[in-house]
């Protein structure tokens, strides 16, 4: 009797299983200009860093609920790839880490979208997975407390990269929350 090969598990398939997020806000920009920003890679993110990384698709940036204040805020390396379009809606993916103590915090990875909702309105969006770090007690942690304090940072970031992807293109008005 054949028995199936074996395969080693990857690295990143030990530890708690990935947190998925997904948060969106409505702009009152058209998806074709927000969408144009977006592809052409992290110029629009610019105005939002702390200081460049190594390359022209690696940004510092300073991420964290408002809300909260300093106290949970982090500076994060954020890397761009590359652009997909399909019709009018324009996908990037997104990868942020933490500057400091990666080792301490979740990578985040997902894709930052640009999709129209009328002429004049795009939806931006940002579909992300994270791991929690430190193993079991990292999972316990972030299920208490830091899945919200997680939801609340790409929240925040969300707003501020809809502004950025709307500046010089927004109809009077600007964003707008999901349900505003």
């Amino acid at each position: 009797m054949a028995t199936a090969p074996q395969h080693e598990p990857r690295p990143e398939d030990k530890g708690p299983p990935s947190v998925f997020l997904q948060d969106f806000v409505d702009v009152d920009c058209g998806a074709d200009h927000a969408g144009r920003r977006l592809a052409a890679g992290s110029s629009w993110l610019a105005p939002l860093a702390t200081a460049a990384g190594d390359d022209a698709t690696s940004l510092f940036l300073r991420v964290g609920p408002q809300r909260l204040g300093e106290f949970v805020a982090r500076t994060v390396l954020v890397r761009l790839g590359e652009p997909n379009v399909h019709g009018e809606v324009v996908r990037v993916p997104i990868r942020w880490e933490d500057a400091q103590h990666p080792a301490l915090f979740p990578v985040l990875d997902g894709d930052l979208e640009v999709a129209p909702l009328a002429e004049d309105a795009c939806r931006v969006v940002l579909y992300a997975a994270y791991r929690p770090p430190l193993r079991a007690v990292g999972r316990v942690i972030d299920e208490a407390l830091l899945h919200r304090v997680a939801e609340s940072t790409v929240r925040a970031f969300l707003h501020r990269a809809a502004e950025a992807l709307a500046a010089d293109g927004a109809a009077p008005g600007g964003s707008r929350a999901p349900g505003a």
